[in-house]
């Protein structure tokens, strides 16, 4: 049920009350509940940092937590709404201590909080992008060794993007591997079709503003992988780049996209990408793509004979949005 809710001037105080007129604004229950969990949890954050000699001894359960630095990290930091064109995904890993009872203490989870602000920071900073932004924090669990838990950090960072234009006549680039365009004369090393779509795909992302006064926050990020060959539309024709041969036979003639099969396949991503995954996982209206990886390979299939192909490799990116008032928890910032 959505309901409409003021905010006074206090940064602390959450009122829900229903208003009228101009300044109305409506969140959905959900809305309501994803801020609320965020900022009791930044405020808790905030107090121990500001006495580091109050041991609070609070405990909280390790997913609870996990969560939690994910969803209060993208939302201080992360500007996933903005248009980028590539990106640069870096990984780690950090610990922290673990109870018999699946529970970690609150005060550890400052540190490790601010530790990974310092980690992501450094990627941040090393990322040679000339107009950057930092799009994602993808955190997971990982295994437990000695009683503690490892930790699994992905962050993504983008290179913000001019207008887009379609693929043009002079596009006819190699299916992968980074060989550049098709007549050796750009590119090679560098890029290829696959990261020509990546490229257009996360520039021509739509771009959906919150409210004067409202931002979004994004919380349980999902990770997609697909194969290539999983969706074919009315032709038969696979939506996503994929050949498969018997005999591993791929000459040049398939190998390179001229513009056609380019736009084919950037077109054929958006359809997977915005209709047909939405509705075979049957998710909301709130589930939103946030980037994509794509990789040009040449490798067994998967599924059927277990023939050669060349084909997209897909890694896609989705979370869960929500509304939030930026009087409460505070506008995102720069690294």
């Amino acid at each position: 049920m959505a309901v409409a809710i003021f905010y006074s001037c206090n940064k602390q105080e959450i009122t829900d009350q229903p208003v009228t007129g101009n300044g109305e604004v409506i969140m959905s229950g959900a809305d309501i509940n994803f801020q609320n969990k965020l900022v009791r949890f930044r405020d808790k954050v905030e107090y121990i940092r500001e006495n580091p000699d109050f041991k609070s001894g609070e405990m909280m359960d390790a997913d609870s937590a996990i969560m939690h630095i994910e969803s209060l990290f993208n939302a201080t930091y992360g500007f996933p709404d903005e248009r980028y064109g590539k990106t640069q995904t870096d990984q780690a890993t950090v610990l922290i201590d673990l109870n018999s009872s699946d529970e970690v203490l609150m005060d550890d989870v400052v540190v490790v909080f601010d530790e990974i602000i310092n980690i992501v920071t450094q990627y941040y900073y090393q990322c040679e992008f000339e107009d950057k932004g930092f799009m994602l924090l993808d955190i997971s669990r990982g295994i437990i060794s000695d009683n503690k838990l490892e930790i699994g950090l992905r962050s993504v960072v983008g290179e913000k993007a001019g207008e887009w234009d379609p693929f043009g006549p002079e596009d006819d680039w190699w299916y992968g591997k980074k060989k550049g365009d098709c007549d050796w004369n750009q590119g090679f090393g560098e890029t290829d079709a696959a990261e020509k779509i990546q490229y257009a795909i996360n520039n021509n992302k739509p771009i959906v503003s919150p409210p004067p006064g409202y931002i979004f926050g994004y919380k349980s990020y999902e990770d997609i992988d697909l194969f290539g060959h999983e969706f074919e539309n009315e032709n038969g024709e696979k939506l996503i780049f994929y050949i498969e041969d018997a005999n591993g036979i791929f000459p040049d003639s398939v190998k390179c996209l001229d513009p056609d099969e380019m736009n084919f396949h950037f077109y054929g991503e958006r359809e997977v990408i915005y209709n047909i995954l939405p509705r075979e996982y049957n998710k909301p209206p709130n589930w939103i793509f946030m980037e994509c990886d794509l990789e040009g390979l040449e490798e067994l299939s998967p599924v059927g004979g277990n023939y050669p192909t060349i084909h997209h490799q897909n890694k896609l990116t989705y979370a869960t949005r929500y509304l939030a008032a930026i009087a409460v928890i505070g506008p995102p910032i720069d690294l």
